[in-house]
């Protein structure tokens, strides 16, 4: 039992550190510091351990990755509109 509350916080705080830097692109809508390869590289990756959560069967996986893939496409989407 002790994995799953293991998991749900290291999930919390991998999506958390996200935050900010999305809310700085769309407030200041200053993305000249972001990489867009870099960021499109990482949703990829948290889009894979979101599918491979939804095959295990892993609910702090599914939701962290879930999160994290709004958040980070979110940070693609004001680089792409004001990059």
């Amino acid at each position: 039992m002790m994995e799953i509350y293991l998991g749900f916080l290291a999930g919390t705080l991998g999506t958390i550190c996200w935050i900010p830097q999305a809310w700085k692109a769309w407030s200041s809508r200053d993305t000249a510091g972001l990489s867009l390869p870099s960021n499109l590289l990482f949703l990829l990756t948290v889009t894979l351990w979101l599918i491979y959560g939804l095959l295990v069967g892993d609910l702090p996986l599914i939701i962290a990755n879930a999160c994290a893939a709004v958040i980070v496409l979110s940070i693609i989407t004001a680089k792409l509109k004001f990059g």
